[in-house]
């Protein structure tokens, strides 16, 4: 044979036996043989065989030929025999991954048309989108909710509820403080989840009060009935109107107690009434109302109480209305107030 017109496929054919051809040491170590061998050995995904190889067969026939030769058979042909054995293995190696990577992607892509089908069919379902209504700092805002319930925000409050709501429940998520003048339906309970408690009701009107940096999370009931329960279901109490829940967060205690409703409830008619609050609690409900921030030196008098009403008044004339009774030096630079006691 001629090696100059060697070609890979005849290379190829005659390693899977499809051409009859003695295959004798030189031929092995002719140099085209070796260069065809080795880029087979690199690429065996390249060579197109036609039919499954009957590499065994082909491996015992080079043997038989090297084994009849006589000692002076060289190195080379001994180690390409090896070559050619380990090759057997890689093509078998191939085609089993081959065939098991076809049948993985086919199960993906079986797996992916099903999903998809059945989301389509019940993207109605699985979309959950939400509705969140934002009172910024120093406003006050009104919310009417799908079922007809009217929501009162107060100032830095956030109340938000999905796109099931009024449908398949009346549950909403609130941080801050508002006043709820809920719609009556005994067979859809009306839910308000804040961090610490929940509160049921089907109808009814009361004030929650849920501002993260608060001791208390406050419940007061103007109208109707409410349950008030923890979170985490130890404890629940039902309120009546004029009374208050108080769950204080150190200590995890939930407490009932009566209550004039009024001063708790007025904020959501602009008026900001104080009913004998120590001076502490009467500062953080004017950094709310005003959206400033207030600084104190000296603590004498934080434990003095006020009872007042503010409606249209400006901050300097709250300040000044205090200061009767209360001495004290203040400045005022934008949204920042000091106050120093004398």
């Amino acid at each position: 044979m001629n090696s100059n017109k060697l070609k890979k496929q005849l290379l190829a054919e005659m390693i899977i036996g499809n051409r009859d051809f003695k295959i004798t040491s030189e031929f092995l170590e002719s140099e085209e043989v070796k260069s065809l061998m080795a880029y087979q050995w690199e690429n065996p995904q390249e060579v197109d065989f036609g039919q499954k190889p009957d590499l065994n067969n082909i491996l015992q026939k080079i043997r038989k030929n090297i084994e009849a030769g006589n000692e002076k058979k060289s190195t080379e042909s001994t180690l390409l025999v090896n070559e050619i054995d380990e090759l057997k293995n890689r093509n078998y190696s191939l085609r089993k991954r081959m065939v098991y990577s076809l049948a993985v992607a086919a199960t993906i892509i079986f797996l992916i048309t099903l999903s998809s089908i059945y989301i389509i069919n019940t993207n109605k379902v699985f979309q959950k989108t939400y509705t969140q209504n934002i009172s910024p700092k120093g406003q006050k805002s009104q919310v009417i909710l799908p079922d007809g319930t009217t929501v009162f925000l107060n100032s830095g409050t956030i109340l938000k509820y999905n796109n099931i709501f009024g449908k398949r429940n009346r549950d909403v998520e609130m941080v801050g403080e508002a006043y709820f003048e809920v719609a009556h339906n005994e067979d859809l309970p009306f839910i308000i989840h804040t961090k610490e408690i929940e509160i049921e009701v089907t109808g009814t009107k009361f004030n929650v009060m849920a501002y993260p940096e608060e001791e208390y999370v406050e419940t007061i009931v103007s109208e109707g009935k409410v349950t008030v329960r923890e979170v985490d279901g130890r404890s629940s109490i039902v309120l009546s109107a004029n009374e208050k829940a108080s769950y204080h967060k150190p200590s995890k205690l939930l407490i009932k107690g009566e209550v004039k409703t009024e001063p708790y409830i007025s904020w959501k008619d602009n008026v900001l009434t104080f009913d004998n609050e120590n001076f502490k609690e009467v500062i953080k409900k004017l950094e709310r109302w005003y959206n400033i921030s207030i600084y104190i030196n000296g603590k004498d008098s934080l434990e003095d109480r006020f009872t007042l009403t503010i409606r249209h008044e400006s901050l300097k004339e709250v300040l000044d209305l205090i200061n009767i009774t209360t001495p004290f030096d203040y400045s005022i630079n934008q949204d920042q107030v000091v106050i120093t006691y004398k």
